[in-house]
């Protein structure tokens, strides 16, 4: 496939899957033994339980979620995007520092996610984000002098 063609998958699957909440597609756009990488959790292995990692980690916990775009570079098989997220959680959030009651509030952050792809079909991820400022943004953590 083209780095083009990898590139559509990636918005796809943010605008489609993540943002609209479409998990029907996911086998359209994942490979059966794909791998996810996240700082949330450990490794998710294979398409079943990506499925049930989006839906308790995206899907159950917010109600709105609007992704943003703002870089993808591919090269080969591989693609990188720099993006943010705006959500509303629907109830409360773990984070690696705990749980926290934030239901009905809004959060945004930024990510650098990148994909590996396998006949044209995302088979890997890896997702860093600012979960510090996520718990800086919702107030459970505060700046220094604040």
């Amino acid at each position: 496939m083209s780095t083009t063609s990898n590139k559509d998958v990636v918005r796809r699957y943010f605008s489609e899957v993540v943002d609209k909440k479409n998990e029907a597609i996911l086998e359209q756009l994942w490979t059966q033994d794909c791998v996810v990488h996240r700082p949330d959790g450990p490794t998710i292995r294979g398409i079943e339980e990506f499925r049930v990692g989006l839906k308790e980690r995206v899907l159950d916990v917010y109600s709105e979620f609007v992704t943003t775009i703002h870089d993808l570079i591919a090269e080969g098989d591989f693609v990188a995007c720099r993006l943010s997220h705006r959500a509303v959680h629907r109830k409360d959030w773990t984070s690696r520092l705990g749980r926290h009651a934030v239901a009905g509030r809004a959060v945004s952050w930024s990510s650098n996610t990148n994909f590996r792809f396998h006949d044209g079909k995302i088979a890997e991820e890896w997702v860093e984000r600012d979960e510090l400022g996520m718990l800086i943004d919702l107030g459970i953590v505060a700046p220094a002098g604040k």
